[in-house]
């Protein structure tokens, strides 16, 4: 439920509740501690230990751009554990002429990106999390109603069969995809069912090449592979994320590890090697899901609760952690709660609307289409990637956006922020 009464007890200034625990809602958790706010963050599962399998072959891994780790350094975040720099991007497509090369040394960058292990990563903050002092972590525990009032949030959490009651300043929903926070407070989402599904794996290859990346356009959808550290002296490991129709799902989910392998092979061909080892495949359906509104009252939606995105440009959990920034940056400037908010809400509208279109026409384009459609299709595609790769501006440009490079920094805020008279 949600509503707009006054809360029976008074709210301490400068208290933020942050419903989930993942990635998204841990960096926001200990950007709003480090600046002087006390956190309370509800998470619905147990939060794991210390996982080192770090770059084994059933690592999950997330990508990481430039932007993103310039802010997570900036904040004292980046994660103390080895990652594996991105240096140089190559994009092409099956079956056509044309591709374009991004390399970091000619943007006057270390690196483009960079590939981290989800566990480690994941560990890493939990470790944090648990270490402030200003942030309380509630794990087990479910939000089972929402409220909003006049200078306040509420929610309604059940743990272990009994409910509890909280209310805070703000209450940020980062609990994924299938928020229900958002559908507590009844914000309506646009939604597209992009057909496809995902296969996530780790894949060696024989040849070694550390750290170039690979987005190969195929006609079933796009192939990427992302570097990790090298499985032996000659060879690569790679993170995979592999597009295909939905009515392909059964049968690549029962094709053996050889046979898969052998599925790659003919879509990527042999640019890093022989694909000769898989790890764990994980399987998910991909669509879009953008909330029609960002905020409602105290609550503001963060990371998948606010836009899930197609994994083909690897945008999600970057811009993601542009919004977590800039939602701090803009409560702490800005003294009242809800003028915050509305300023959050129009500085980030374009780099959100952009990315949610860039992803989207990516997603669709490079799909197999009917034959009348086709031909200009291929056309389009394979003279853009040669125009693209030869007007040096034009590439620059692209990458910078792919980095996030287009989007100033956001302040960070250090504990001894003024923070006393948030709300």
């Amino acid at each position: 439920m949600h509503g707009s009464t006054q809360a029976d007890a008074e709210v301490p200034a400068g208290s933020v509740i942050i419903v989930g625990a993942g990635l998204v809602g841990a960096v926001q958790a200990l950007l709003f501690a480090r600046a002087g706010f006390n956190v309370t963050v509800i998470e619905k599962k147990q939060l794991p230990e210390a996982d080192h399998s770090l770059h084994a072959i059933s690592s999950r891994t997330v990508a990481l751009s430039y932007r993103s780790r310039q802010l997570l350094s900036d904040a004292g975040l980046w994660p103390a554990i080895d990652c594996c720099p991105i240096q140089t991007v190559h994009v092409s497509e099956q079956g056509n002429f044309g591709s374009i090369k991004l390399e970091a040394h000619k943007l006057d960058v270390e690196a483009l990106g960079y590939v981290v292990s989800n566990a480690q990563f994941e560990s890493y903050m939990y470790g944090l999390l648990k270490s402030e002092a200003r942030i309380e972590v509630i794990e087990s525990a479910k939000v089972v109603s929402v409220q909003n009032n006049s200078e306040s949030a509420d929610v309604t959490i059940e743990q272990s069969g009994v409910a509890k009651n909280l209310s805070a300043s703000l209450v940020v929903a980062a609990d994924g995809t299938h928020s229900a926070v958002r559908e507590m407070l009844g914000i309506d989402t646009r939604q597209h069912d992009y057909q496809q599904f995902a296969v996530l794996a780790n894949v060696c290859t024989s040849r070694s090449q550390k750290h170039c990346a690979y987005e190969r356009f195929t006609r079933d959808g796009p192939l990427a592979l992302l570097p990790l550290s090298a499985a032996n002296d000659a060879g690569q490991l790679y993170s995979m994320i592999y597009t295909a129709g939905t009515a392909q799902s059964e049968e690549l989910k029962a094709l053996s590890d050889e046979d898969f392998l052998g599925l790659l092979q003919k879509k990527f061909g042999g640019r890093s090697g022989r694909f000769e080892k898989i790890g764990k495949r994980y399987v998910a359906p991909l669509s879009l899901t953008v909330s029609m509104q960002q905020t409602e009252g105290r609550f503001v939606l963060i990371g998948n609760a606010a836009r899930t995105l197609h994994p083909v440009a690897g945008q999600g959990m970057n811009l993601a952690l542009r919004d977590v920034f800039e939602l701090v940056s803009s409560v702490v400037s800005i003294e009242n709660i809800d003028s915050a908010l509305a300023h959050f809400v129009k500085k980030r509208n374009t780099d959100q609307w952009w990315v949610t279109q860039q992803t989207d026409l990516l997603a669709r384009l490079f799909v197999d289409k009917p034959w009348p459609l086709r031909l200009p299709v291929s056309f389009m595609t394979g003279a853009g990637f040669v125009l693209l790769d030869i007007i040096e501006p034009f590439k620059k440009a692209f990458a910078s956006t792919n980095m996030g490079r287009h989007v100033p920094l956001a302040k960070v805020w250090q504990r001894d922020s003024d923070v006393s008279s948030a709300g």
